[in-house]
């Protein structure tokens, strides 16, 4: 059996080393973390009528200002990105339980590594309120952008695997909302 002190290490350089990829690409590449991969999720969200939204993988914030635009508050959450209202890993999120009534993330779970995945959903399921909504998208293919030959998606897996890890955390009632979204509500 492997030394838990030594997974620890193991997975805090793993993230560390993920960490300075972006940290890199985002020096090297003016504009990563621009995009707004929410722009066509505005409508569902404001829909569910949501009092406090925390974005996950924010990049710049675009979707958050936006939503604030229209009158809703919340935060979003990059672990490089400065202009992230929270500069955080998304697997340890320094918020209340039960803060958000809606939770998005846009094209950043697939960023995660591998065993992050269950840790995220999980930290993203504490954070929202049972019976809450979320919305994802995840690319399921690998990243058109690389650092030093190292593809930006560390965990490319099939929309059905998605599904089921998200299953876990809570009830998906929608994969591939116009072709893009997972949809669904939190576990109590």
């Amino acid at each position: 059996m492997a030394d838990p002190r030594t997974q620890s290490n193991t997975i805090v350089r793993r993230r560390e080393a993920e960490r300075a990829k972006y940290v890199r690409l985002a020096a090297e590449r003016q504009g990563y973390g621009a995009t707004n991969h929410g722009r066509h999720a505005y409508a569902t969200v404001i829909e569910w009528q949501p009092r406090f939204v925390v974005d996950f993988g924010c990049g710049d914030n675009a979707f958050m200002r936006e939503l604030r635009r229209r009158h809703i508050d919340g935060l979003g959450i990059d672990f490089v990105n400065e202009q992230a209202d929270i500069v955080a890993a998304m697997h340890c999120v320094p918020l209340a339980n039960g803060i958000a009534d809606v939770v998005t993330s846009f094209d950043a779970l697939e960023h995660l590594l591998p065993e992050d995945v269950d840790p995220v959903l999980a930290e993203m399921r504490r954070l929202g309120r049972s019976g809450g909504y979320f919305i994802f998208s995840i690319s399921t293919r690998p990243s058109r952008i690389t650092v030093d030959g190292a593809n930006l998606h560390p965990t490319v897996r099939t929309q059905d695997w998605w599904v089921d890890r998200i299953s876990r955390v809570g009830r998906v009632e929608s994969a591939g909302l116009r072709g893009r979204y997972i949809t669904g509500t939190w576990h109590a």
